[in-house]
């Protein structure tokens, strides 16, 4: 047998393979809200100018859902907007506009452009449900991603729905009574003036008043206003 000539010291050793670790969604997912409830502990603790930005996370958490939703659109995926409507709770065509391409966002309602005159009272309680901006009010419709300018909290669709469902509520209790508390006291005029999440830090009420439009979204001829 040959003697083994190979210097152990001039020769390098194979490297060790190591396994990828991999993060879980719902690990990481516990990881974020870990890090989100510090952060709000360190602003509690006295860093007031914190507090604003704190606050506008809620639109970075809306941008970066618009992200997934579109990777899950994409092949080879390729996941309806039924099927991501569904797991976030919301109507289909909800979930389009918002998170669809920009041009949808902040167009009017499909349902009110597709039902026009005949246009129900139960249709007109679902969108107005689905673009609430809630209370306090977020800084970007729910339901279309419109953001909201300052002193506003209403999307171009609840701006529309809103006089109509209002003239009309008494023509369907079933349909008006699936509104929540808060969303019935607002679509009358019950409430509190609204709050911006983002301008709470600046003011401690702010009266979310919705333009007159003079015209609704059907003129007498049918047809949407320009």
């Amino acid at each position: 047998m040959s003697r083994n000539t190979v210097k152990a010291a001039l020769t390098p050793k194979p490297r060790r393979t190591r396994s990828k670790r991999e993060v879980e969604n719902a690990e990481f997912d516990a990881f974020v809200r870990r890090i989100l409830r510090a952060y709000a502990r360190r602003v509690a603790a006295g860093d007031v100018e914190a507090l604003q930005s704190l606050s506008q996370l809620s639109s970075e958490v809306d941008a970066v859902t618009r992200l997934a939703v579109a990777g899950l659109r994409k092949a080879p995926y390729s996941y309806s907007w039924s099927e991501i409507a569904d797991r976030l709770g919301t109507s289909k065509q909800a979930a389009q506009q918002r998170y669809g391409d920009r041009t949808e966002r902040g167009a009017l309602d499909r349902r009110l452009l597709e039902a026009g005159l005949g246009i129900s009272v139960a249709a007109l309680v679902q969108v107005f449900a689905d673009h609430h901006p809630g209370d306090p009010a977020t800084s970007v419709c729910p339901g279309c991603g419109y953001r909201y300018p300052e002193g506003q909290s209403d999307c171009p669709s609840n701006a529309t729905v809103r006089p109509l469902l209002r003239r009309r509520r008494h023509e369907d209790d079933a349909a008006v009574a699936r509104l929540s508390p808060v969303q019935f006291a607002d679509l009358i005029g019950t409430t509190k003036p609204r709050t911006h999440r983002a301008t709470a830090v600046r003011q401690a009420a702010l009266t979310a008043l919705v333009p007159d439009r003079p015209a609704s979204l059907f003129d007498h001829s049918g047809k949407e206003p320009a």
